[in-house]
């Protein structure tokens, strides 16, 4: 019954998008009906299908580091020109197995850091001591030495950091394959706890199966919206997945295959879930495209390496599905149409309500603000903070944003513009076109600002005679 009342609302949707013209292109929007003391004009949208650069999701390039050659800037922009916003780095700690890290290690891993800033990028980071299974790890105690000298720079470094991955146990940090014999539940919950004391309470540590989380948690039942966002362990676990398609099980990431993905895909409604394609071996027939694209959307994939395994890469643009891939994975929200208030004086409310839907595979999973922008034709720009957590907005539903918001009562009479922004929620970012979230539709993308052009005209006449707005919400200007 839910999944026919899924079909039925994405359909509705869709059809609102398709047969509707851009909201920049409606000169003069029509009344829709009241809304207290005065009526709301109707803007509509047109969606786009575009392939753009958003943050924290999509495909991502990968980069390996063994703290002797600094991150490459061309290689994260050569990634960002390819509409890709996120970058694994693992760190191989081959040479520091039996040390702390040092302060020069410390340095260069911040430069890095610094690099991936530069560039407008965010980073999934992993660290390990062996890349094939021969090679030796390291012992528990200086896995947690290594996590403890890491702090201050995952602390001082979390605006550019989407999550991180457990990592240090086995090869290439899979908690496989271990010489120091840390392939046991003590091992693996004793680094997942540590990763959680050092690691910023507003980022998640991603483990490689969906029983690793719950036996460290010892709770079987996926999040919900009850549960998730509360800094617990059980919010801030999820899930990487280095083997997807490669076989039935993943290659052992299921074990009740069934059972298994129907808790992944519930948790991936509030965490990240990402990883890499393989195959079990090179004479084994690559995944098919349309398989992999369903399995994507089922279990609501945020991010996807763009360079492994080549052959199922390759494979699945034959098949025709890597351009939905590539635009779907994580969020995509389209703004159906806007409804506003069309009175307006220095006091007063303004009222705004906007039909949003997701057409992604997933939502987004680290916080991010929602603010209203209204700018003068001279420039001047007022920012009302809107309560509404994005990260609520689910893939396949659409979400009304309203908003009731006081105007200045100084505010100059006027046109204004409104817009939409949707900022990343740490300070050294907000102000950053590249960190801002643009919506699929078309002629609403401002590059310079990054903010949503809603395409509606709001005047404000000195002489209006309104009530003043009661709202704690207000425009203050910038």
């Amino acid at each position: 019954m839910n999944k026919l009342l899924n079909i039925a609302l994405l359909l509705l949707a869709l059809s609102w998008v398709s047969c509707s013209s851009s909201g920049n292109d409606d000169p003069n929007p029509t009344p829709n009906g009241g809304d207290g003391s005065q009526n709301l004009q109707t803007v509509k949208y047109t969606s786009t299908k575009e392939d753009f650069f958003n943050p924290e999701r999509g495909m991502y390039t990968m980069v390996e580091s063994n703290l002797t050659t600094p991150l490459s800037a061309a290689r994260l922009n050569t990634a960002k020109s390819a509409k890709e916003s996120l970058v694994q780095i693992v760190y191989y700690l081959k040479d520091r197995r039996n040390q702390a890290l040092s302060t020069a290690d410390l340095n260069k891993i911040t430069t890095d850091l610094a690099t991936v800033r530069q560039a407008g990028l965010k980073a999934i980071l992993r660290f390990a001591y062996s890349s094939a299974a021969t090679e030796p790890d390291a012992p528990l105690n200086i896995i947690e030495q290594h996590l403890n000298n890491l702090k201050p720079v995952l602390v001082q470094n979390k605006d550019v950091i989407a999550c991180v991955q457990a990592g240090f146990i086995g090869a290439w940090g899979e908690w496989y394959y271990s010489t120091n014999g840390l392939n046991n539940t003590a091992a693996r919950n004793a680094v997942l706890q540590k990763w959680l004391e050092v690691l910023p309470k507003d980022r998640c540590v991603q483990v490689r199966t969906p029983a690793y989380k719950q036996t460290f948690t010892g709770i079987a039942a996926p999040l919900n919206a009850t549960t998730a966002y509360k800094g617990t362990s059980q919010a801030r676990i999820a899930q990487h997945n280095d083997a997807f398609m490669a076989d039935e099980t993943n290659m052992g990431t299921y074990v009740d295959v069934a059972k298994d993905k129907a808790f992944v895909a519930e948790e991936a409604l509030y965490t990240p879930l990402g990883g890499e394609t393989a195959r079990p071996n090179s004479s084994t027939p690559p995944s098919r495209g349309s398989v992999a694209l369903q399995e994507l959307k089922t279990l609501h994939w945020s991010f996807l390496h763009d360079g492994y395994d080549p052959v199922v890469l390759k494979q699945w643009e034959r098949d025709g599905v890597m351009d939905e891939i590539r635009t779907q994975l994580g969020y995509r929200l389209v703004l159906m149409r806007g409804q506003y208030s069309t009175q307006h004086a220095p006091g007063s409310e303004l009222m705004a309500k906007l039909s949003i839907y997701n057409i992604g595979f997933a939502a987004m999973y680290n916080p991010r603000k929602v603010q209203l922008i209204l700018r003068s034709t001279s420039g001047d720009v007022y920012v009302a903070t809107l309560p509404d957590d994005p990260r609520t907005w689910k893939p396949r539903q659409a979400t009304t944003l309203t908003a009731k918001v006081a105007l200045p009562g100084n505010l100059p009479a006027g046109d204004y513009q409104l817009l939409l922004f949707l900022p990343d929620a740490e300070p050294s970012l907000a102000a950053r076109a590249d960190y801002a979230v643009r919506l699929a539709n078309k002629n609403m993308w401002e590059t310079t600002t990054g903010y949503n052009n809603l395409g509606v005209k709001i005047k404000v006449d000195a002489a209006a005679k309104l009530p003043q707005s009661t709202s704690n919400i207000q425009f203050i200007k910038q």
